[in-house]
C-alpha cells in the first residue's frame, strides 16, 4: 500500500476546498448582487388590509415579512382615518401603496345619473387626502352590472373557491338588473366622463389611477344583466389610456387571474401585457393569482395550483423593472382560517419566494 506523506494531507483539503469555492462561486456571486427584496426598485410583495383592522393583525403581516400594503377604506373614510391607518401601520414597518375607498362604484357615477357630481367630489377628496400623505395610488373598476360567480366550489386539492361559468351565467342568472339596458357608447360615456373629472385631481395630488379590468372578461361577458363591460380585452384596456391623454398617473391595477381567465381571447396574453405596459410604467397594482383554466369555465386557485406558471410570471415583471405591488387578492377557504391569515401567510410566502428567485435569475 502506497503511504501518503504529511505534506499530501495538508493537500487534500485545500483541493476540496478549492472545489468547494469553485462550485459555490456562482450562488455567492448571485446572492451577493441580487437587489434586495425591500429595494423600492423591486417589485413589492403585498397584501390587502382593511383600515380598521387591530394592531395584532398589522404585527402579523409584520412578522410574515410584509412591508407594502393596499387598504380599503371604509364609505365615510376622512383625512385622519387615512392618516391614523398609515401611521399605525407605519408604526410595523409597513407603508399604503394603494388607497380605495369604493366612491368611485356608486351607481350614479357609473350609470350617468343625477347627482353624479356629488359623489365625484367625494372621489375627488379623496385622492386629494391621498396625495398629501404620500400614497402612491388608488384602484377603480367599472361594471355596475357585474356577476363575478356562479357558483361556490370545492377544488379538487379540497379548498372552497369561487366558479365561473359562461353558459351557467346565461342560463341562469343573467337578467335586467337596472331601469333600461345600458350600451357600449352608454358605458363609455360615462366612463370618459367620470375620468376627465377624477385624472386632473390625481395628476394634481401626485396619486396614480390603477384601473381593474373587467372580471370575468372576454366578448362572451360584454354584456352582463343588461350593462354593456368595458374593459373585457386588450382592446377596451388598451382604449382606457386614450381616454386618458396617455397620462403618467394613469395605468393600471393589472390583474393577472382575470387577464388568465380570458385566455387566447384577450388579444394579448398576460405575458403580452406586461411587456407593452411594464417597460412605460403604467401598472401600479398586480392581482396576483391564478386559475384552473380559461373560458368558458374557470374556478380560482391558490398561486401554485392554477394552468398558469407564476413564476414565469414574476420573472416578466422583473424583466421589464416593473415596481408595482404585487397582492394575492382573493383567498381560497381554508379550514379553520376565518380571517385568512393561513391563506395570507401561503401566499405571500410563495410569492417571496418567487420574487427572491427572479431577482437572483433576472435582477
Amino acid at each position: 500500500m502506497k503511504s501518503t506523506h504529511r505534506r499530501d494531507f495538508i493537500k487534500l483539503p485545500l483541493a476540496a476546498a478549492a472545489a468547494q469555492t469553485i462550485a459555490t462561486a456562482p450562488f455567492a456571486a448571485s446572492a451577493a448582487t441580487r437587489l434586495d427584496e425591500y429595494d423600492p426598485n423591486n417589485t413589492k410583495i403585498a397584501t390587502m388590509v382593511n383600515a380598521r383592522a387591530n394592531d395584532d393583525h398589522f404585527l402579523f403581516l409584520k412578522q410574515i415579512g410584509v412591508q407594502w400594503v393596499h387598504v380599503q377604506f371604509p364609505i365615510d373614510t376622512n383625512f385622519e382615518l387615512i392618516k391614523n391607518t398609515q401611521d399605525r401601520l407605519g408604526s410595523f414597518g409597513i407603508k399604503i401603496h394603494c388607497g380605495m375607498v369604493d366612491h368611485y362604484r356608486s351607481q350614479k357615477i357609473q350609470l350617468g345619473k343625477p347627482g353624479r357630481d356629488e359623489d365625484i367630489e367625494k372621489f375627488q377628496a379623496f385622492i386629494r387626502d391621498l396625495g398629501r400623505l404620500g400614497i402612491y395610488s388608488t384602484k377603480i373598476d367599472f361594471h355596475p352590472g357585474n356577476t363575478y360567480t356562479t357558483k361556490e366550489i370545492v377544488s379538487p386539492r379540497g379548498y372552497k373557491v369561487r366558479e365561473y361559468d359562461v353558459n351557467d351565467f346565461h342560463k341562469e342568472i343573467d337578467k335586467q338588473m337596472f331601469d333600461r339596458v345600458y350600451t357600449a357608447d352608454d358605458m363609455w360615456s360615462n366612463y370618459t366622463y367620470f375620468i376627465k373629472a377624477v385624472l386632473p385631481v390625481a395628476e394634481k395630488a401626485d396619486v396614480r389611477l390603477a384601473l381593474h379590468p373587467d372580471d370575468p372578461p372576454t366578448t362572451a361577458s360584454a354584456m352582463m344583466n343588461g350593462v354593456a363591460k368595458l374593459f373585457i380585452n386588450y382592446e377596451g384596456y388598451k382604449r382606457a389610456d386614450d381616454v386618458a391623454g396617455n397620462s403618467k398617473y394613469f395605468g393600471y391595477t393589472f390583474c393577472v387571474g382575470t387577464w388568465s381567465e380570458g385566455g387566447t381571447q384577450m388579444g394579448k396574453d398576460v405575458f403580452g401585457i406586461i411587456d407593452e405596459f411594464g417597460p412605460k410604467n403604467k401598472i401600479f397594482c398586480v392581482h396576483f393569482r391564478n386559475v384552473s383554466s380559461p373560458l368558458p369555465r374557470f374556478h380560482e386557485t391558490f398561486q401554485d395550483d392554477g394552468y398558469l406558471d407564476m413564476y414565469q410570471v414574476m420573472k416578466a415583471f422583473r424583466r421589464v423593472k416593473c415596481t408595482a405591488s404585487l397582492i394575492p387578492d382573493h383567498y381560497p377557504g381554508i379550514v379553520n382560517d376565518p380571517g385568512h391569515r393561513i391563506a395570507d401567510t401561503y401566499s405571500i410566502t410563495y410569492m417571496r419566494a418567487l420574487l427572491r428567485r427572479a431577482n437572483e435569475e433576472v435582477g
